[in-house]
């Protein structure tokens, strides 16, 4: 672990060395906490753990960002981002879009469960995912004004390539749908699709014009949070994680099911720092678990150089 520093964005400080100290003991061979590469599993909670979710969980922007920018502009203006998403990228939507002109916005937009019985049900799980990432690519968060997909934690991205430098499998396991994380987690996080676990919808099997789509219906099927987190790990993994980062009372049972294994990390992400990107509590069932459990609590402030990657710099035309 000498030479550069794998965790630049981290100041100096117990919780750096907690992480820096997890990878030698589980890693040496002569380690009593030596883990096999197949055994090395590591999950991360998405929304407030590795990228931000103040005001609003993004893909809850993401699904009243396109509902709430005049719907019936969106669809009829082929020029905008909206009527070029509607009419190129989503093809069978467009009907529904129409349908939601029917429709007061505000009702929409105040009421989540509609959103997903109404929006949702009928959508293709491939147009569900191209309609994210073409969101993810050009909509950007309303303080900040830069793209969500910068808006993830520079010091949890050292983590994870820390982690995957040394053999880990890193998953994201996460409350948002499965198809909303899989459009972002490969161009966020370099971790691909088949390792994020998010919830689910039913889906259906249907037959246009004799070509297969798998369409999502409006009925949960699995809420990938608090339990869910640890049945869903079981599930899709098959193996106990032995270092787990979470940041609400939804990611606690994820956090003391890999803190069953000795030497295992569990953290939590708590945001202090107002002026670099939002200060508000976890609840008092995340402070007192961590110190039932002894989890350290990742101070946004005071543990973090950095929150997210400094942004590029502005191309400049070479002259000729």
């Amino acid at each position: 672990m000498h030479g550069i520093d794998p965790l630049p964005s981290w100041h100096e400080g117990a919780n750096k060395q907690a992480i820096l100290d997890f990878i030698h003991r589980t890693t040496d061979h002569k380690s009593p906490y030596f883990v096999q590469h197949a055994a090395r599993i590591a999950v991360f909670d998405n929304d407030g753990t590795l990228w931000l979710e103040k005001p609003k969980v993004t893909e809850i922007v993401f699904i009243t960002d396109l509902l709430k920018h005049n719907p019936q502009q969106a669809v009829t203006d082929g020029n905008s981002f909206f009527g070029g998403l509607f009419g190129a990228a989503l093809g069978g939507v467009l009907s529904k879009a129409r349908h939601f002109l029917a429709v007061k916005i505000k009702e929409m937009l105040s009421d989540g469960r509609w959103l997903v019985r109404e929006f949702i049900d009928g959508i293709s799980t491939d147009e569900y995912k191209l309609w994210a990432q073409s969101w993810l690519a050009q909509a950007q968060h309303p303080r900040f004004q830069r793209p969500y997909t910068e808006l993830v934690y520079q010091p949890m991205l050292e983590v994870l390539k820390l982690f995957a430098e040394h053999g880990f499998k890193n998953y994201i396991v996460s409350g948002g749908s499965n198809y909303f994380v899989r459009a972002m987690c490969e161009p966020c996080y370099h971790i691909p699709p088949e390792q994020a676990i998010g919830s689910q919808l039913l889906t259906r099997l249907t037959d246009h014009g004799g070509q297969l789509q798998v369409e999502l219906r409006p009925i949960p099927w699995f809420f990938d949070n608090g339990a869910g987190k640890v049945l869903a790990i079981e599930s899709r993994i098959d193996r106990h994680p032995i270092a787990a980062f979470g940041n609400s009372s939804g990611d606690i049972k994820m956090l003391r099911w890999a803190s069953s294994t000795p030497g295992a990390l569990c953290m939590m992400v708590h945001h202090t720092d107002a002026e670099r990107e939002y200060q508000y509590s976890p609840g008092s069932k995340v402070l007192d678990a961590a110190t039932e459990y002894g989890w350290p609590l990742i101070d946004m402030k005071n543990d973090w150089r950095l929150v997210f990657p400094e942004p590029l710099p502005p191309c400049t035309e070479i002259a000729e």
